[in-house]
């Protein structure tokens, strides 16, 4: 859903004058396979950026220290100090490192330079390698002739779930119109065997089912906007609301009022 002033990626948008960057995926943090032109502090951060997840990688720490500030800040009081103490804690076989960077985007203000970017972080240990999927959000300085990691904060990437097979008969009791506020409504409509939501726009997005009762939109997930859309019905099964549900947000109950 793609839903006006909702998504919580809304901060993404604020990195204009991108830099996107893709690399080969066939090993981890492997050589470019796509660049768009780039100044040369822009290639100089990325170097910096691609030198510390490969030292992570091999677990080279004092390698992977070299890129970062000694008064480095991250959310929940992580430090520069602490990450060095708990990775060198790990057992030898304990591996973790990064997969390509995806739509990495680089802005330089003077000696600041702000990257964003996704990837996979894998974990490989006791014979099982899992994986999550994170935004990344740094901020490196010029320190010298050098950058270095100054702040970093993450957001996780939800996976997102398989679509459901259901009969589309059912979507014929969601059908109708669900306001958001006066200025806002939501018109849920089922074109043959799709259901489909629209808002003031043009634009309509396909809700997926991933039960009879609850739907998401295909790639959202991606974009760090992990919702779903829950149709609730009275005692005589007649539908009254949905409810707008969103990761580590409050449920908002929409009202259907045709």
């Amino acid at each position: 859903m793609k839903r006006i002033a909702l998504a919580t990626t809304v901060w993404l948008s604020l990195l204009v004058s991108a830099v996107v960057l893709a690399q080969d995926a066939g090993t981890p943090m492997g050589g470019t396979k796509q660049r768009v032109s780039a100044g040369k502090d822009e290639e100089q951060v990325l170097a910096a950026i691609r030198g510390r997840l490969e030292a992570n990688a091999k677990r080279d720490f004092a390698a992977w220290a070299r890129f970062v500030s000694d008064d480095m800040i991250a959310p929940l009081g992580a430090t520069k100090q602490g990450w060095l103490k708990e990775h060198g804690s790990w057992p030898s076989e304990a591996k973790y490192w990064y997969g390509p960077l995806e739509d990495v985007r680089v802005h330089i203000f003077g000696d600041t330079a702000v990257v964003a970017y996704h990837s996979k972080q894998f974990n490989e240990m006791g014979g099982q390698t899992t994986y999550s999927h994170k935004w990344q959000i740094e901020t490196h300085m010029r320190r010298g002739q050098n950058w270095v990691l100054v702040g970093g904060a993450d957001g996780l990437i939800p996976l997102e779930p398989v679509a459901a097979k259901v009969d589309p008969r059912i979507y014929d009791a969601y059908v109708g119109q669900y306001e958001w506020a006066p200025t806002l409504i939501s018109t849920i409509t089922r074109e043959g065997d799709r259901l489909m939501e629209q808002f003031n726009g043009p634009e309509k997005s396909e809700l997926l089912p991933e039960n009879e009762t609850i739907f998401f939109v295909k790639g959202e997930a991606a974009s760090g906007d992990s919702s779903r859309l829950i149709f609730v019905k009275d005692a005589t099964g007649r539908v009254t609301h949905y409810i707008y549900r969103e990761l580590g947000g409050m449920d908002r109950v929409v009202k259907k009022i045709k």
